[in-house]
């Protein structure tokens, strides 16, 4: 997935896109993210996690 909403996060100085990894304990990535930088962290986490949890409740 290529990320179009190029932005600024004037906290982390970050410039482009940020991304969320949900992995499992052993490492393996269930799950990747990417979002514009202007996204807060608590916010794009919840949001991976919420679609972790649908995912696993359609299984």
């Amino acid at each position: 997935m290529i990320c179009t909403d190029v932005s600024f996060d004037p906290g982390k100085q970050i410039h482009g896109c940020k991304r969320f990894i949900t992995v499992d304990l052993l490492g393996l990535v269930l799950r990747v993210l990417v979002t514009s930088a202007i996204v807060p962290e608590p916010a794009g986490a919840k949001l991976n996690v919420h679609v972790l949890a649908a995912l696993s409740d359609e299984r």
